[in-house]
């Protein structure tokens, strides 16, 4: 105790050398929240990840035994790997793996810098026709800022020129991680095919191929080396326009006859039908994600956005307009100014009850410890990385009673002392001392209270409340240190006589005893303390039903792990039948479209049609495209027009369309598909899709069950050809030819790239055919490896 009062006494002598301490920190608080990393909530360890298999040709079936299965047994060989959460989805010709990472691990890159490099020696052990393994691990990136440009007149291209501009620009911004570009449509050339003339002519697939396909290619030519020069040989592309390829010739004979490609077919510039598209407020537009650097200021970074754009938007034409879908920026510096605001309220409100209970000198020196304590913590807080979210504001905010708290407990034993005689340096100091411990004491508990989360959360959770903890030790300590050796200099100077002395004086001047609200408030706890040690029983009773009452509102009121977004922004997606063309969500998506923007809470209505759109919100994590899905970005006028919003529309538009489901869905930090999920897991198909639909039939009876629905998918017509093995022999026809002549027919096939400059422009053999039936697909003529044999 003697050495705690030496410390209190050499820190009150030395004041000058303690003031210039706390003027350097409180100052380098200043600073720090300035340029401190800020973020609306903490950085959470994406543990998602995508790993993709491409198996083209073969059906969903074949993909699951040859593709799907190997790759589930080699990808759960990783310890890293979280089994239970992981999970396949097969398609025709492609498998999607959501791989989910164990919540132990820290470092994800490593993780899938091995599975990328395990993948590719694994994919020699597939069969042959497996174009590709791919593994997406930057399924996790969040869009800091998402920009539209929109035109009703300019073509997809156009704003692509602006777009390039833009984006040479904004990776000039050292704070600017990434950029991507989202909804661009690109150009083609189409050979439409005339199959008549094709049969006519006796030219088959191959035939055209083998003249289009190697017009493309660019290989090295040679060079000239010698003792006088070194010229290395470059051949122009001979494809330039869509004249040279009407132009091309695919066929000639010795007599000097030639066929070209217009004589087989029409050539047109075109935008294919897109698999795709993008849409803001019913305008086409072309969408960027700005990423920002892990250790960058947000804010700064939103400010350094701005200018550029504010000069990008002065060079474009009246008819191209930028938008703001998401802007974490914006956000981020809201929340810090509404926290600012709200540690002002706090310092006023602490300062107006204190002098409502002591003196006007009293109070404000209890009060001067809230921005002392606050802004140290800041520094500290930045100097050992701790960044400024809503967690640890919230922190800060939750434990400015106890900063208060700890000062008031020393200026009142203080102006106790100077009421017993003790004079002003004693008092001082020996009101500091006596409550060293038990402010230690309840730093110390209140600390500890915390930590346990940081043992019993794992994965989301733990990254969600890690800094909880450790700012509130931080700010906890910074106010003991503040309370035992700033206060009592403090309280030294500005409080020189107690609340008796003040008291006697009025007394011999001849006024009445002035009574505070302190002392009603002592005398009316006295009188019920009176009344407690006279009814025990009914003071165990009332304690009792208090009890109960709260164990019941614990048991009925709504629960939440993780809480709701407040914010202007949510999200609607739109599911359709598997199977269901782009055309019939297109509709369901512009009609629904419409109803939102009737309503003058909706500011603006983003609409990706086939696709998700990119992560703009951390947990908020984007589905795989899907000619059946639709998504809506929706901005409002305010987070209560959110929540108006989405309490009216999300039961009366869920089944409001014929065959399709709308999810009005608010952003929130629960990473979860649906509320509740059960999973079924078997080696026999068709009794897992029996107990499914028993569970399906059995929610369905529920009332609180809005949608239940099963992620397998339902069966879809398709057409299988079986060749004829004898007559496929005798006419050289073979599986890898007839793919190539149906694809060319149905779909389109690429078979070369044109060049315009930097824009690349794919040459695509096209029929007319994939807008007719079944039927037609038996007529489709078919060439062998024998000249000349073309049979349908």
């Amino acid at each position: 105790m003697r050495k705690n009062s030496e410390s209190i006494g050499s820190v009150m002598r030395h004041n000058q050398i303690m003031l210039l301490v706390i003027g350097i920190l409180v100052v380098a608080g200043i600073y720090a929240l300035a340029v401190m990393p800020k973020q609306e909530y903490p950085t959470f360890t994406i543990r998602q990840g995508v790993v993709v298999g491409v198996y083209p040709g073969a059906n969903s079936s074949v993909v699951e035994q040859q593709l799907t299965k190997p790759l589930e047994k080699y990808l759960l060989t990783f310890p890293e790997v979280n089994r239970k959460k992981t999970y396949s989805h097969t398609k025709d010709g492609i498998v999607y793996f959501y791989v989910e990472l164990a919540d132990n691990v820290k470092d994800k890159d490593i993780v899938w810098s091995k599975i990328k490099h395990s993948l590719s020696v694994f994919k020699s052990q597939l069969p042959s026709g497996v174009l590709a393994l791919i593994a997406n691990d930057n399924f996790g990136d969040v869009a800091a800022i998402l920009l539209a440009m929109e035109s009703e007149d300019k073509t997809y291209r156009e704003m692509d020129g602006y777009v390039d501009v833009l984006e040479s620009r904004l990776r000039q911004v050292p704070s600017v991680a990434n950029v991507n570009r989202h909804g661009s449509q690109k150009e083609q050339i189409s050979i439409y095919l005339d199959n008549d003339k094709l049969s006519a002519y006796g030219i088959g697939s191959k035939t055209l191929l083998l003249n289009l396909l190697t017009q493309g290619v660019t290989t090295t030519s040679g060079k000239i080396d010698n003792d006088q020069m070194h010229v290395p040989i470059h051949i122009a592309d001979p494809l330039s326009s869509e004249k040279e390829i009407e132009e091309q010739i695919i066929y000639s004979d010795p007599q000097g006859n030639v066929i070209r490609v217009k004589d087989i077919g029409r050539v047109v510039r075109e935008y294919p039908d897109p698999e795709s598209y993008i849409t803001h407020n019913g305008k086409k537009c072309v969408l960027l994600s700005l990423e920002v650097q892990k250790s960058a200021n947000i804010v700064s970074f939103g400010k350094e956005v701005d200018k550029v754009l504010k000069n990008f938007e002065e060079e474009l034409p009246e008819s191209v307009q930028m938008h703001r879908i998401a802007d974490q920026p914006e956000i981020v510096g809201n929340s810090i100014s509404s926290f600012l605001q709200e540690l002002l309220m706090a310092v006023i409100a602490v300062v107006l009850v204190i002098m409502l209970l002591l003196p006007l000198r009293v109070a404000a020196v209890a009060a001067t410890s809230i921005p002392i304590t606050i802004f140290i913590s800041i520094a500290i807080l930045y100097a050992v990385g701790i960044p400024l979210n809503m967690v640890t504001l919230a922190a800060l905010i939750v434990v400015l009673g106890m900063i208060v708290d700890n000062s008031v407990v020393i200026v009142d034993n203080y102006l106790d002392k100077l009421d017993h005689g003790m004079s002003r340096w004693h008092a001082a100091i020996v009101s500091a001392k006596e409550y060293l411990k038990s402010i230690f004491s309840a730093t110390l508990a209140i600390s500890i209270t915390f930590f346990p989360f940081l043992i019993t959360m794992t994965g989301t959770t733990y990254d969600f409340l890690e800094y909880f903890p450790w700012t509130v030790t931080i700010t906890l300590s910074i106010s003991l240190l503040v309370a035992i050796f700033v206060i009592p200099f403090i309280q030294y100077v500005f409080i020189r006589k107690g609340l008796l002395a003040t008291k006697r004086e009025r007394a011999l001047q001849g006024k009445p005893e002035r009574k505070t609200i302190l002392d009603y408030l002592q005398g009316g706890y006295d009188k019920l303390l009176t009344g407690v040690f006279k009814h025990p029983k009914a003071t165990i009773g009332i304690a009792v039903i208090s009890v109960g009452v709260g164990l019941y509102l614990f048991a009925t009121l709504p629960q939440r792990m993780m809480p709701v977004v407040e914010r202007n922004q949510f999200a609607v997606e739109m599911y359709l039948p598997q199977g269901s063309t782009l055309g019939s969500t297109g509709a369901v998506s512009d009609s629904m479209e419409h109803l939102l923007r009737r309503d003058p809470r909706v500011e603006s209505v983003t609409a990706f049609v086939g696709a998700s759109s990119p992560r703009f919100h951390l947990v908020y994590a984007p589905n795989m495209p899907s000619p059946a899905y639709a998504q809506f970005i929706v901005n409002t006028t305010s987070a209560k027009a959110t929540e108006e919003i989405l309490t009216e529309y999300t039961d009366q538009y869920a089944f409001y369309f014929p065959e399709a489901y709308i999810r009005f869905k608010q952003l929130d930090f629960q990473a979860v598909a649906a509320p509740v999920e059960i999973r079924f897991s078997g080696e026999n198909l068709q009794e897992l899709k029996t107990q499914s639909e028993k569970m399906i039939s059995y929610l369905n009876t529920l009332d609180e069950c809005l949608r239940v629905r099963t992620d397998f998918d339902d069966m879809l017509p398709g057409a299988e050809i079986v060749l004829d093995p004898v007559e496929a022999g005798r006419l050289g026809v073979n599986k890898a030819l007839a793919s190539l002549n149906l694809s060319s027919n149905y779909g389109g096939m690429s078979v070369s790239t044109m060049w315009e400059g930097d824009y690349p422009l794919s040459v695509v053999l096209k029929s007319d055919k994939d807008n007719e039936g079944f039927n037609s697909i038996e007529n489709v003529d078919v060439s062998g490896v024998i000249p000349g044999s073309i049979v349908p």
